[in-house]
């Protein structure tokens, strides 16, 4: 009976919480635990496909109050993200909950879609509770689903007792930690060449006003690479919700060196997963913090020392040899014509041996065979970004006219991908004789392949790109800030005006990025900013989050958005041009791109009034006014749900537990 009770009051609380949810329509299946249970769940009809109308189906797994919950996934088969990175078929996992219940308030600390081995297999909730949410779009297709394991753990002997459990030494920081400290731990080559670093307490919550550091240090010579698998930190953003880790009082920040002193090349909050960095140079310190308001689950890393011996890129080599990097698909499938030498198109381009050159097609300038496929991979370290400026394209175009092409099916193309946010990302397919716009990647590698169809005929003579690494993310003016990992500094007494630019401007600005203009002016001037071009991805007025909008900020504020001036998103118009005007000498301009959409940007004026330069009137770079430029994806976003109430699959859930319970 006492059982009972205690799941009765624990259903009440669901029923409580789910009139609130973040779909009140939501069907849900409940797994509780009977001390440590273990267990298998499964998407609806697995092994057969999931049903297409699977609108909102939640998968609750409550613990005792002192257990946690651990899932893995055996199998899975869902419907991939599109081409803009966006899950329409999802499984979003809730993480980090103390009690049954969600509302629309609740952020997901992760979502998946596509297939396994683009999945994270194992996570573990922060507390006694974790909540998956299945949505299906609606449209046709055929995916099996999930299937997966749980198991509910004592939180002591699985986070503290290493000798009875294997589970629990994967949590085991690797480097050495200093005596008297909270979580200062250091790592040598000498004694390990790689391993695994934690927040403290994970995979539970870290604790409030945490101060860790992590210091790294390789044999000269060699470098270290980091490896965040998991991050989730407890993030409140600024005065508007924005993202921006600036804002964030839990935060990890990554310096390219021994201490603060070095460049910042990383700074991550809030929930990310699946980011990767290499240092410079033998040392790399990473400083993690929190404040003492509220917690997460906090991140879980690896790390490697990496050697000085690095593949070399070449032009020319005897034959063709695919690369051996599992992430990308190479393979050359073409046979040279004997009046050429033999060609390599299968290129892994480092910066630390080629920092700029270029990429071609086979034989350029001369035709290209049919039945070639040519990948080139790039990668980089530290800040670096990769910028990719095609000078000739003439490829093989089969529909229509190739200056002007509206679809590369079934002609030669060539497909510039990135990683991002633990996908492959695309970030477009270009064919015919039109130059594709220049294009960055958001972290420090992207790749490029070259595809020509078996049917490809004519004399096209391929394409020909110049790459560089770039450590400015292609911003030419201001002097670049070492406390950020993209900031530049504009002092009046260096120059009273001038301009600047978005992140690889006038291509298309990187994907997943943030970057700050700060002017510091004299006395009582005071900063004047025009706009003659801007077209960032977005939709006002409120260009936020929910419309997926990149946007430009402005603040009088060092560490805060300023409430009264609003952001700016979509295309020119008239109120764009307007002069937006600092309070005092100091202001401050934020860009800040999301992981979906890319645009051309912005071209900027700027004055410090007061000085004996006029404001220069700006006549030039119209767009048609009030236009967005949003690239075609599917209408049916993430976050749609439904509204109608159905809790007959949960009672007949608590009904069963009280029946095993009592027999």
């Amino acid at each position: 009976m006492q059982y009972w009770f205690e799941g009765l009051l624990i259903y009440m609380s669901y029923l409580m919480s789910i009139g609130n949810t973040v779909n009140p329509g939501c069907e849900c299946v409940i797994y509780q635990s009977n001390g440590g249970s273990t267990g298998r769940f499964t998407s609806p009809n697995f092994p057969q496909y999931y049903p297409r109308d699977a609108n909102c189906i939640l998968y609750t797994f409550i613990g005792d109050v002192k257990e946690l919950v651990e899932i893995t996934f055996l199998q899975f088969d869902m419907k991939k993200a599109t081409s803009n990175n966006i899950c329409t078929d999802f499984l979003r996992l809730f993480l980090y909950l103390d009690g049954p219940g969600i509302n629309e308030h609740d952020r997901h600390s992760a979502e998946l879609c596509g297939v396994l081995n683009s999945t994270q297999k194992k996570y573990y909730s922060s507390d006694r509770a974790l909540i998956l949410e299945l949505h299906a779009d609606g449209l046709p297709g055929n995916f099996t689903g999930f299937q997966g394991r749980y198991q509910f753990l004592d939180k002591d002997s699985h986070l503290y007792t290493t000798s009875q459990s294997t589970l629990t030494e994967q949590f085991v920081i690797s480097g050495t930690k200093m005596h008297g400290t909270q979580c200062t731990y250091y790592f040598d080559s000498n004694n390990t060449k790689s391993g695994r670093l934690f927040s403290p307490f994970y995979p539970q919550n870290y604790q409030a006003m945490s101060k860790c550091q992590y210091h790294f240090q390789a044999k000269k010579g060699d470098k270290v690479k980091i490896f965040f698998q998991n991050i989730q930190l407890y993030h409140t953003g600024g005065s508007k919700g924005e993202k921006s880790c600036r804002y964030s009082h839990d935060a990890i920040v990554v310096y390219n060196g021994r201490d603060r002193s070095a460049d910042v090349i990383g700074h991550y909050c809030d929930i990310q997963n699946q980011v990767e960095l290499t240092s410079t140079g033998r040392n790399l310190f990473i400083e993690f913090y929190s404040d003492d308001k509220n917690e997460a689950q906090g991140f879980a890393a690896s790390y490697t020392f990496v050697g000085s011996s690095i593949h070399r890129s070449v032009t020319t080599q005897p034959k063709a040899e695919p690369i051996n990097d599992l992430s990308v698909s190479v393979g050359v499938t073409y046979q040279p014509r004997p009046t050429h030498p033999e060609f390599n198109c299968n290129k892994e381009i480092n910066s630390q041996i080629h920092a700029n050159g270029t990429i071609q097609s086979p034989f350029h300038p001369s035709p290209y065979s049919a039945g070639v496929t040519c990948t080139y991979t790039f990668t980089g370290v530290g800040r670096e970004r990769v910028q990719l400026k095609f000078v000739h394209m003439d490829l093989f175009f089969n529909g229509g006219n190739p200056t002007e092409p509206l679809d590369c099916a079934g002609s030669d193309s060539i497909k510039v991908t990135i990683p991002l946010s633990g996908k492959v990302v695309e970030l477009g397919v270009y064919c015919g004789k039109k130059l594709p716009p220049v294009l960055m990647s958001a972290g420090t590698k992207m790749t490029v392949q070259f595809h020509s169809e078996s049917s490809s005929k004519g004399m096209t003579t391929g394409f020909k790109a110049v790459y560089s690494f770039v450590n400015n993310f292609g911003i030419s003016t201001g002097e670049r800030d070492s406390r950020g990992v993209c900031v530049f500094n504009y002092y009046s007494q260096r120059e009273s005006h001038g301009t600047f630019t978005s992140p690889n401007y006038p291509g298309l600005y990187p994907r997943n990025t943030e970057c700050h203009y700060l002017f510091y002016g004299k006395g009582k001037e005071t900063v004047h900013i025009q706009f003659p071009v801007f077209q960032v991805e977005g939709i006002g007025p409120r260009c936020d989050e929910g419309t997926h909008s990149d946007y430009v900020s402005f603040s009088n504020f060092a560490d805060s958005e300023d409430r009264k001036l609003h952001r700016l998103c979509g295309a020119s118009s008239e109120g764009k041009k307007e002069s937006i005007e600092s309070d005092g000498p100091f202001f401050r301009v934020v860009f800040k791109s999301n992981d979906v959409y890319d645009d051309e940007g912005f071209f900027a004026y700027y004055q410090f009034k007061g000085t004996d330069n006029p404001i220069t009137p700006v006549n030039n770079g119209e767009v048609n006014p009030g236009t967005m430029h949003r690239y075609d994806g599917p209408s049916s976003g993430s976050g749609q749900r439904l509204s109608t109430s159905s809790l007959i699959i949960c009672l007949l859930t608590l009904a069963f537990l009280a029946h095993k319970v009592n027999h």
